[in-house]
């Protein structure tokens, strides 16, 4: 196998593992999302629940009010009974009194009931909160896995990197060229393997001709079909033969 040939194998191998590990890194923040969804699906449901129960305080405080100024009016009614004189005026009172009291008694009851509405919305914020509490641990563990890999992520990239800046040194500046170029159009693979006559880039029959000067390792060849550069291993060799790392 070229020497160029062989360093341009190499090349795609590392470059091809530079790139699994910048998809790692983008997708890496990707896994919080859904915890951070669910933290602040948690939150909004928490605003909703204080919300109601200012909502339910707002409304005890006007039917206390009102409440208070029924309880004055039958005060004032009853202190007016003691002055009528006619009987007709007082059973009038009386029947007055009676409904202002019938009032009352429903705000009191009304109270009763936003108190206990109030308790629940108590009950449940106090859980929210805890789950709340829950999730937010549960991220900043997430959050800490994720920068820790990253770490480590990013630490192997620059290694492979640096390895990668010393390899391209070693291939000719045309086929480094003609490499980068069909690498950008082939998904990030421009090197393939030849295995029986077949390019195992795109899957398809190489010229039987091809494939004999392929194997006599004497130049540079392309696929005719989706003009990935091509190499051949010779199985029943050595694998370092065909394999050994040229640096």
């Amino acid at each position: 196998m070229l020497a160029e040939l062989s360093r341009i194998i190499d090349v795609q191998e590392i470059d091809q593992g530079i790139q699994e590990i910048q998809q790692a890194l983008e997708q890496l923040p990707e896994e919080l999302k859904a915890t951070e969804a669910a933290l602040a699906l948690l939150q909004e449901g928490q605003a909703a629940h204080l919300q109601q129960l200012e909502d339910l305080k707002a409304q005890r405080r006007d039917t206390e009010t009102e409440m208070a100024e029924m309880e004055d009016g039958i005060k004032k009614s009853r202190q007016r009974l003691m002055e009528i004189k006619s009987n007709i005026e007082y059973k009038a009172m009386l029947k007055e009194i009676a409904f202002k009291e019938d009032q009352r008694d429903q705000r009191e009851t009304r109270i009763l009931e936003l108190m206990d509405r109030m308790e629940q919305e108590n009950q449940a914020i106090a859980a929210k909160v805890q789950e709340i509490q829950e999730k937010e641990e549960v991220l900043a563990r997430q959050r800490l896995a994720v920068a820790t890999e990253m770490a480590k992520l990013q630490e192997e990239l620059a290694a492979l990197e640096k390895q990668c800046r010393k390899l391209r040194k070693g291939v000719p500046p045309q086929l480094l060229k003609r490499y980068e170029f069909i690498r950008q159009r082939r998904n990030g693979t421009a090197v393939a393997k030849v295995v029986d006559g077949v390019c195992m880039g795109c899957n398809m029959n190489i010229l039987p001709q091809q494939f004999i000067d392929l194997q006599k390792g004497m130049e540079i060849l392309q696929c005719p079909h989706c003009q990935r550069i091509l190499f051949w291993i010779d199985e029943e060799a050595e694998p370092a033969a065909g394999e050994q790392k040229v640096s």
